[in-house]
């Protein structure tokens, strides 16, 4: 196909399904035609409904709604994909790093995806590919096996996405990339993230702060780190004068056991703002082991919001990627150029807002008046 026919087909209009799957019900098979009736409404509407698209007011979407559910009505994939030329499938282009043990908010982004394609009535393929992932994406493209690609773990320049322009595919990412390239992607605020973080902490009356992030090329890592310095210094802290500390899954936990027992400045830090929640989870170990209380002795902030930061004990203060809004947002830029056409729209930068637990505590600053006093 080439990339011309692919941007005809991207332009066609959204298709209403044919008859549903067959249902144990006297009237027989329930259809779309049966489900306008009930709702009072066009077929078009329904379909529209269905599929997320056009103008439906709110009155009119929740008819609809409710008569699918009354009716039991099931729209038929396979008929409408044979009248619309779509697979009624995305493919997930999975980086093997979401394998690791312990990447718990990537795992979720996963599952969002999956629920947020489903929502919309299209089935996830889930891509992990053992070398180039641009081997198995124009396997997929040449054999017209999916509508559109979603892609994570973004590079400002990536090959991926390069790719994927150049062949006419519809696709979107969590993950920004450069100017040069289209912008089909949603992500958060890095660096207003980690800032949000070291203002609670300075706010909640921890005087000396750290920051341990990764030691990467990625952009996001850089962001964190850049926010972390930008905010110290609107309270006018110099960034010689805080420890900074970037670290590898390797030498994380001697890293930072070092920062505690042996401050390159002096006194150890009485908060620890990290980059992940993983970081944070190895701060909370290494604190156990120097019996250090979490909250009183030493604040601790994460970044991700994972299933982790909840489990923990003390519960985590962290800035929480909120996955369902961004696997719904992705799924939609997607779509939207499967079902409209080109999508020269900017990126999206969702809130990571902070999610407070109690390992910023703030009892440590009564109980230090208490001791005063």
């Amino acid at each position: 196909m080439s990339r011309g026919d692919l941007c005809e087909m991207y332009r066609e209009g959204v298709t209403g399904s044919l008859p549903g799957q067959a249902r144990a019900a006297a009237a027989g098979q329930v259809t779309i035609q049966d489900v306008a009736r009930a709702a009072g409404v066009g077929r078009q509407t329904v379909s529209n409904v269905l599929n997320g698209t056009g103008r439906v007011g709110e009155a009119a979407r929740a008819r609809v709604l409710e008569a699918v559910a009354a009716l039991g009505y099931h729209p038929h994939h396979g008929a409408r994909s044979l009248r619309s030329r779509r697979t009624g499938q995305i493919a997930y282009v999975l980086p093997r790093v979401q394998l690791f043990p312990g990447n718990y908010v990537m795992q979720q982004f996963l599952q969002a995806l999956a629920a947020a394609s489903g929502r919309r009535g299209y089935s996830m393929l889930v891509v992990v590919p053992d070398g180039d992932p641009r081997d198995e994406m124009r396997r997929l493209i040449a054999s017209r096996s999916v509508d559109a690609f979603l892609l994570s773990e973004m590079t400002l320049d990536d090959p991926r996405v390069i790719l994927l322009a150049e062949a006419g595919m519809p696709f979107a990412c969590f993950g920004r990339t450069g100017p040069p390239l289209p912008q089909h992607w949603v992500d958060i605020d890095n660096h207003a993230g980690v800032a949000a973080a070291v203002e609670h902490v300075l706010a909640r009356g921890y005087e000396r702060i750290a920051f341990v992030g990764y030691r990467s090329t990625s952009h996001w890592d850089d962001e964190r780190t850049a926010g972390f310095k930008a905010a110290l210094a609107r309270h006018g802290v110099p960034a010689d004068q805080a420890e900074l500390l970037l670290v590898d899954e390797a030498s994380a936990r001697r890293k930072i056991r070092s920062l505690l027992t042996g401050a390159r400045l002096g006194a150890r830090p009485d908060a620890i703002v990290t980059g992940s929640d993983r970081l944070a989870t190895t701060a909370y170990g290494v604190a156990a082991e120097l019996r250090l209380r979490i909250g009183r002795d030493l604040g601790v902030t994460g970044f991700d919001g994972s299933v982790v930061a909840d489990l923990l004990h003390p519960t985590l203060t962290t800035v929480t990627i909120p996955v369902d809004d961004i696997a719904g947002r992705v799924v939609a830029r997607a779509l939207r150029q499967v079902e409209h056409g080109p999508d020269r729209s900017p990126g999206e930068v969702v809130e990571a807002p902070l999610r407070l637990g109690e390992s910023t505590s703030s009892e440590r600053r009564l109980i230090g008046a208490l001791d005063i006093g």
